[in-house]
């Protein structure tokens, strides 16, 4: 049972809430501590979470990806610097793991952008080209140094531009699905362009997206191009991106298999072609006279065993070819 005021408590209580001495605030909800999260948090308490807030359930470096990415840039060097007729570096960036939002923050205006998308994968991603490199490109496809200085601001880029810029777009988008595949068979699709970012939301602006950078280094002058991939395109395969991955499977070079494989060809092997044994006692060979027959117990017509490095491989028939006697070769041995 409740305990009722007395006379006395309650004239007491409204002298104290006249002359200030209680406090007459409403407590939060919750009580008294769910109104101080900073104060418990710097007494080593309770710290406020927000379960909205994807930051803070994402962590860790992505080791498969940062192989991917180095992978990736090497194979971009190669046909970029045949196509521009000039020496490339491309050198990845560190990834970063922020907002939309705060991505499209640092885009200039006009933009290079491009959306394209990773089938199998959902969602679009964007590749963002750098205004400067791209009309460094441009320059040097028109048949100049690309160091010129040009005005970037307040304009767009032309029909001409647009169509020699979507040419590298083409290259970078190419050695990105090969690069991938070495990871997760996907098919890179060209989507369209902007060169406004407002234009080119592939996610709301409050979705993390990965940004890849890579630096391009072009005789004197270089530029950053960035993939901003959403981050919840790359969920279903994180497990593959977040573990350690074999090495040579990326850094495999595709020439140097190819001369591998052209001298292994060109290595010489044994071959011996059994025609027939038996089995006779050492006395009768002590005996044996220049025109005796030994039956071996084999048919002529049956088939006869070639041995390669003295491993059992080809069955065939025994006959001459020109000078040479030779071996037709008439199926493989099946392997025990």
């Amino acid at each position: 049972m409740e305990k009722l005021l007395s006379q006395e408590e309650i004239d007491a209580l409204l002298t104290g809430i006249e002359t200030g001495k209680v406090d007459t605030a409403t407590p939060p909800p919750g009580g008294p501590e769910a109104g101080a999260p900073l104060a418990a948090e710097a007494g080593g308490g309770v710290a406020a979470f927000d379960f909205g807030n994807r930051d803070r359930v994402v962590r860790g470096r992505m080791p498969t990806l940062d192989l991917l990415n180095d992978f990736f840039a090497r194979l971009l060097r190669t046909p970029l610097s045949l196509m521009l007729r000039k020496g490339l570096d491309v050198i990845p960036q560190a990834l970063q793991l922020i907002k939309y939002a705060d991505f499209t923050r640092t885009l200039s205006l006009p933009s290079s952008l491009h959306v394209f998308k990773m089938e199998p994968l959902r969602g679009h991603s964007l590749l963002a080209l750098d205004p400067k490199l791209v009309f460094s490109f441009v320059d040097i496809f028109l048949g100049g140094s690309g160091k010129a200085t040009f005005r970037i601001e307040g304009r767009d880029f032309s029909a001409i531009e647009s169509k020699l810029i979507h040419k590298v777009v083409t290259v970078i988008l190419t050695e990105l699905e090969k690069a991938w595949n070495t990871v997760h068979p996907i098919t890179v699709q060209y989507i369209r362009s902007e060169i406004n970012p407002q234009f080119a939301s592939v996610v709301s602006p409050t979705d993390l997206v990965l940004i890849i950078p890579f630096e391009m280094e072009l005789d004197q002058n270089s530029g950053l191009f960035n993939l901003c991939i959403p981050y919840s395109t790359l969920e279903p395969i994180k497990a593959k991106l977040y573990s350690g991955y074999q090495a040579e499977h990326i850094e495999l070079d595709p020439t140097w298999v190819e001369n591998f494989t052209e001298q292994l060809k060109q290595t010489e092997v044994e071959i011996v072609v059994e025609f027939a044994k038996t089995l006779i006692p050492a006395q009768k060979i002590l005996s044996l006279k220049v025109g005796e027959i030994l039956p071996l117990g084999k048919e002529i017509s049956e088939l006869i065993l070639a041995r390669v490095q003295g491993v059992p491989k080809f069955l065939g028939k025994a006959g001459i070819y020109g000078s040479n006697k030779a071996l037709q070769i008439e199926g493989k041995v099946k392997p025990s």
